[in-house]
């Protein structure tokens, strides 16, 4: 059962919508950052990047200690 568009449901559906679209609109403003940010991002960025290669050297490390043991 379709509703009339002038119906209270439809005006308090879009008045949360409006709601919400304005507070988007508010969450656009520009966001200094401290130097505290700037090294937990340095830091986030080395974990990220340097982690598949720590693993990969330990995995080499223990496959060459294996070998060693083996041969």
């Amino acid at each position: 059962m379709d509703e009339p568009d002038d119906s209270p449901e439809r005006e308090d559906e879009e008045e949360i919508w409006n709601e919400i679209l304005y507070q988007e609109e508010q969450r656009e403003q520009q966001v200094t950052l401290d130097w505290r940010d700037y090294v937990a991002l340095f830091i986030a960025a080395l974990q990220t990047i340097f982690l598949p290669l720590i693993i990969l050297l330990i995995v080499l490390v223990a496959a060459g200690f294996i070998l060693s043991i083996l041969f």
